[in-house]
């Protein structure tokens, strides 16, 4: 798994243990910019980013908040896997109810769940769109969730 850090300053340093992992979805790129310059400009942030080319961008240290799910920031732990190409929320809408994830994405984004369930000891993965079903529909239709759910459990 290659992986690269570029910092987010947008979350909080409270030294916290995760108990959860949120799996998220967005646009590789939104509004002409890189995903994690985006959620930079809108002052959000998460722990990691997959790229479509498999390479995890880490914009925060596991032990540091991120502001990536409303209601659960002070207990979990963020990824947000980036669906190929650019996108404005009507197309991200319509591309996450397709098969989306490459192959790369998906043993990245398993190697990572993987190791943070092993290192923190978390057993709770949860999609967005389980957390805040009124208001979020990533990961989306075209993630196999199920099959995701079994192979982080190996």
């Amino acid at each position: 798994m290659q992986s690269v850090e570029i910092k987010s300053p947008f979350g909080f340093a409270n030294n916290f243990k995760p108990s959860q992992i949120v799996v998220h979805a967005m646009g590789e790129f939104v509004g002409g910019m890189f995903a994690p310059d985006f959620l930079r400009s809108v002052e959000l942030s998460a722990h990691a980013l997959v790229t479509p080319s498999g390479v995890v961008v880490r914009t925060r240290a596991d032990q540091y908040g991120a502001y990536h799910a409303r209601g659960h920031n002070l207990t979990s732990l963020g990824v947000e896997i980036l669906v190929a190409g650019v996108h404005d929320y009507t197309s991200f809408a319509r591309a996450i109810k397709t098969d989306w994830v490459t192959p790369q994405q998906w043993d990245a984004t398993l190697a990572l769940v993987r190791g943070w369930r092993s290192k923190h000891g978390i057993d709770t993965v949860v999609r967005h769109s389980d957390i805040d079903p009124g208001r979020k529909v990533d990961p989306g239709e075209g993630f196999m969730w199920e099959r995701f759910l079994k192979e982080i459990a190996n």
